[in-house]
């Protein structure tokens, strides 16, 4: 049997033959290396924290509500 081409699987796909093969270390592998090769921060501007603020206090007032 051929293992699948896990650099071209997408994390989900990864993901979803680890759940099946959970013993396979290369799929295993090539999923971390998908995971760390991709940046994980995002920036934000001024205006957007600001809106994400009035959200959050939006979103306290309306479970206060209820």
């Amino acid at each position: 049997m051929t293992k699948p081409n896990f650099a071209a699987m997408s994390k989900s796909e990864l993901k979803a033959y680890l759940l099946k093969h959970r013993n396979d270390t290369e799929a295993f592998h090539a999923l971390m290396d998908k995971i760390t090769s991709e940046p994980n921060q995002t920036f934000y501007t001024v205006e957007e924290v600001g809106k994400l603020q009035e959200l959050i206090e939006d979103r306290r007032q309306f479970k206060g509500n209820s």
